[in-house]
């Protein structure tokens, strides 16, 4: 019965004995297999540096940059701008179209019945006051019937055309329109809801669809008196000074009314600012390589962009050549490399 009773603690005994046994055969294991200079131990070391930096975000050493060749600049007519404080103001914005002032137009017309000899004009040629625009023959009884010569009373641009020789005119017929484009209005409507923010005398910066890259100066001259009925809004007139007549009759434009000024303030060119997966973004220069940077931009005018978080003064950022610089066929064309 005594034997019996002492076989339980001659196995728990033996079962301790084999425990430290294999303890220490698997610590002279460890031992051993991390010996020879801690190489095990540094290559995990690296294995783990290495993976977390991959899981770190770029920073502007790590980012990866675009390289553009000089003929590759040239191409895209690649510029920059400097990082800057510059003033945001306060701009109501309406869409426009160019129109002759009433007073800038007129009319050429033969006081007599005659017949067109010769026209010396064609139409849009630019004409001063005096010029000859064409010669007509009286059509009344003379030995010769007398030859008249019709003048541009003002200078300005032919408009309009309809003298053609040999034909017979009537006194008051209308032969040729002029219209001087030197002073042009752009008209405008401006919501109701904001009417009352504009007033005459305020400053207008005009940009054209068809001169993207050109923006004109004028004033509000004239307003409406009285709410459009149904589109509820109010009319602008407004005074460009067009000295190379580059603003022609009906073209589109889009007025920026300044009706207030804010603080000076951290700012890029709009022309900078990207859009993209709901991104907003620039390309800095850095460099021989351009690099793409988020950013987060406040308050905005027609002009300049705040920028609250990303950029800092003295940046060089992209303000044309950025849309190519943008683009995945571009920098797969070869033009733009890839660099790190």
């Amino acid at each position: 019965m005594s034997e019996v009773n002492n076989r339980p603690r001659s196995y728990r005994v033996i079962g301790v004995t084999v425990s430290l046994v294999v303890l220490g055969v698997v610590s002279l294991s460890l031992y051993f297999f991390w010996r020879g200079d801690g190489k095990h131990l540094d290559s995990a070391r690296t294995a783990i540096h290495s993976d977390e930096k991959e899981k770190a975000p770029h920073t502007d050493e790590e980012a990866e940059g675009i390289h553009l060749s000089e003929e590759a600049k040239r191409n895209i007519g690649l510029a920059t701008e400097t990082v800057g404080k510059q003033p945001i103001q306060t701009v109501i914005t309406v869409n426009g179209i160019v129109k002759p002032q009433p007073q800038r137009l007129a009319q050429v017309s033969p006081k007599i019945d005659a017949i067109v000899e010769k026209t010396l004009v064609q139409p849009w040629d630019r004409v001063k006051a005096g010029q000859v625009l064409a010669e007509v023959r009286s059509r009344q009884f003379g030995n010769p019937p007398p030859l008249i010569a019709l003048t541009a009373p003002m200078s300005g641009l032919i408009s309009k055309w309809d003298a053609k020789v040999g034909e017979a005119v009537d006194p008051g017929k209308v032969l040729f329109e002029i219209v001087d484009p030197s002073v042009v209005w752009v008209e405008g409507d401006v919501p109701e809801h904001e009417s009352h923010l504009v007033r005459v005398g305020q400053a207008v910066r005009v940009s054209m669809i068809a001169l993207p890259d050109q923006v004109f100066t004028g004033k509000i001259v004239r307003m409406g008196g009285m709410v459009e009925p149904e589109k509820r809004t109010v009319h602008v007139w407004v005074e460009v000074a067009n000295p190379e007549y580059q603003l022609k009759p009906e073209m589109f434009a889009q007025l920026n009314i300044v009706v207030g000024s804010a603080s000076t303030v951290l700012a890029v060119s709009g022309r900078a600012l990207l859009k993209s997966g709901g991104e907003t973004f620039v390309y800095i220069k850095r460099g021989d390589e351009y690099l793409k940077r988020n950013v987060v931009v406040g308050q905005q005018d027609d002009r300049f962009a705040e920028i609250i978080e990303g950029l800092v003064p003295g940046n060089q950022v992209v303000t044309q050549g950025n849309y190519e610089l943008m683009s995945s066929i571009f920098i797969k064309g070869g033009v733009g490399e890839h660099t790190h």
